[in-house]
């Protein structure tokens, strides 16, 4: 084992066939990614593998949204090969496949010293909520607005919002949520102000992205999901800037973690809509 641990690890493509290996890779790490989750993720960006011995003990994944921006995640080291750079070369490999984009990343507190290291700073904080005991009212809608099922056929409209939301050319991601996902849209005198998306996730479904002009907005999107999701394990990666943390506490979904959101360029500037909830701490 420990001229395994010695060994250097070489460098290349994650694949498919390495996501049986991810999975477990983020397990040891008490990730909750089903197999189905890595493969949705490697599915819209390029993964990068850490080999040794024949052993995948190393993962990052990027993801291109036009010209200007990219996120990062699923940055993973084996225990076993943990403070021997291992972190530090998949991220300077992920910086460099972005090239001149501005890169968006959420820390956990163990990896903020290399992110901050490597040129990142931090622009938020990120809350995470969940659980299955969770109990809320009716929430209606405001005179003007209502709240309707979305499809393919939104996509356009989701994909303008969302980029006003967080500055990212996020429509190809926004695709494959919808083949994987149910959405709702909020329209306001007519038109779409916001969305919010539920898939199955994890160890049970997660809401997100959720896009709404304010909180009163976001609140009735989120409060759509957990009215008709009673008693399942449900979670949802809020801003702290949002205002929807003591609101989700209140209701019964406990926070549970908290990341910070880091980028290295500048920061993107919300137009009219913000964003509310993550797709995923990884995509953002």
């Amino acid at each position: 084992m420990k001229a395994q641990a010695d060994a250097q690890p070489i460098m290349r493509a994650l694949l498919p066939a390495d996501l049986e290996a991810a999975q477990a890779l983020s397990a040891a790490v008490r990730w909750p990614h089903r197999v189905e989750d890595w493969h949705f993720a490697l599915g819209i960006g390029d993964g990068i593998a850490l080999e040794a011995a024949r052993r995948l003990v190393g993962t990052a994944i990027i993801w291109s949204f036009g010209p200007d921006w990219g996120t990062l995640g699923m940055v993973i080291v084996a225990p076993a090969h943990q403070g021997r750079g291992l972190g530090r070369r998949l991220m300077e490999a992920c910086i460099a496949q972005l090239g001149p984009r501005a890169i968006q990343l959420h820390a956990t507190p163990e990896g903020e010293p290399l992110y901050r290291s490597l040129g990142f700073a931090a622009t938020a904080t990120i809350r995470q909520h969940q659980g299955a005991a969770f109990s809320l009212g009716f929430q209606a809608p405001r005179p003007g607005e209502r709240l309707r099922p979305a499809g393919r056929a939104d996509l356009g409209v989701l994909a303008a919002l969302d980029t006003a939301a967080c500055g990212m050319a996020r429509g190809p991601m926004l695709a494959a949520l919808l083949g994987d996902a149910e959405a709702i849209v909020l329209d306001r005198g007519g038109l779409a102000c916001g969305y919010a998306m539920l898939r199955r996730f994890g160890r049970g479904k997660v809401i997100g992205p959720v896009v709404a002009p304010d909180e009163e907005a976001a609140r009735l999107l989120v409060a759509h999901w957990l009215g008709q999701r009673q008693g399942e394990f449900l979670r949802i990666d809020v801003t702290d800037e949002s205002g929807l943390s003591p609101w989700l506490q209140a209701a019964g979904l406990p926070e549970v973690d908290v990341v910070t959101r880091m980028v290295r360029g500048t920061p993107a500037t919300p137009a009219a809509v913000r964003s509310f909830a993550l797709a995923s701490q990884a995509l953002g």
